[in-house]
């Protein structure tokens, strides 16, 4: 087995995710440099630990000098933007250029181990669900929603490395990620008084902690792992209950017609949460099935979906 890396790059440091991995990464005995790479600047100078380094750049450009500098020998690959936009070509840009600049990089100074935290929206949201989504299921995203677009692409770049002699890739497709400062699309929506909702839809949501995805992250790092992953906490939360949990209420609505609007008022740039395509994720399942990780991995989630959901509470603007 191969020694593990003690050189690790994380794109995205500033980020919700990138700022908890990177002092995870720091604190590990056997890690000598952390580079850490946002095109933001470091918001923690003061306390950065000695063996992080800061590197303001965009992932669009050029990695390949400075993984070549520090000798990278891993890197976790989390810049993503997140929200939809209507500049679609600058997202795609970031998302799906970003990961071909950082593969590029990887090359050039001979980088072998990628880890990827992809999404279980990969699958999609469609009427023909049938049983929660496996690995060897075929990717199949909501057409039109850019965020799982995306990651599928990043995904082919990422996996079509893994083929090379002596790389390795993990790619963990997880559900939304929870956490006091979380900032994703359920946040938001949990901050509306008043949520409307398809006509008798009343899905099962999975969640996923921080802190969950930040061990699985550093497994994924540090040992001999390859391959693809669905990762998610325990059990599942329901729609209704979730808005109810929170204090809000579901006004129903009839699918066709709420997608009417929603398409209507992002077409307009009334709004800029969603275009018509993102109401499939609250109409139709999209559960994965995790027992992959436990068997092949032993790894298993500290925090139940439920409890996930909980720990956004601050995030939402309510006291835990």
């Amino acid at each position: 087995m191969p020694d593990a890396p003690s050189r690790i790059a994380v794109t995205g440091a500033a980020g919700f995710l990138g700022k908890a991995l990177v002092d995870s990464l720091a604190a590990r005995p056997n890690v000598d440099c952390v580079l850490a790479i946002d095109r933001l600047p470091n918001p923690r100078i003061a306390s950065l630990p000695p063996n992080v380094r800061w590197v303001v750049q965009d992932v669009r450009q050029s990695l390949d000098d400075v993984f070549v500098e520090h000798r990278i020998q891993a890197v976790a690959h989390l810049a993503y933007v997140l929200r939809p936009s209507h500049n679609r070509e600058f997202v795609r840009a970031i998302n799906v250029g970003g990961t071909a600049s950082l593969i590029r990089a990887c090359d050039a100074a001979g980088t072998n181990v990628i880890v990827y935290p992809s999404s279980t929206t990969v699958y999609g949201a469609h009427a023909t669900y049938q049983r929660p989504y496996v690995e060897t299921d075929p990717v199949n995203p909501v057409r039109g929603f850019q965020y799982s677009e995306d990651k599928v692409e990043a995904e082919r770049l990422i996996l079509a490395f893994g083929q090379k002699p002596g790389a390795r890739v993990a790619v963990l497709r997880g559900p939304p990620v929870m956490g006091p400062s979380a900032d994703n699309f359920i946040v938001r929506s949990l901050t509306a008084r008043w949520l409307p909702s398809p006509l008798g839809a009343n899905v099962e949501f999975q969640f996923l902690h921080i802190d969950d995805l930040v061990s699985a992250i550093v497994l994924m790092l540090t040992e001999n792992v390859n391959g693809v992953y669905n990762i998610s906490g325990g059990g599942s939360v329901r729609w209704r209950d979730m808005v109810g949990a929170f204090g809000n209420r579901v006004v129903p609505v009839p699918g066709p017609v709420l997608k009417a609007v929603v398409g209507a008022t992002w077409t307009l740039r009334l709004q800029s949460e969603s275009p018509a395509c993102g109401v499939e994720f609250i109409r139709h399942p999209w559960l994965a099935d995790v027992s992959k990780a436990a068997r092949d991995l032993d790894w298993l989630p500290r925090y139940s979906s439920e409890q996930a959901l909980f720990a956004a509470r601050p995030a939402i603007g309510i006291p835990q």
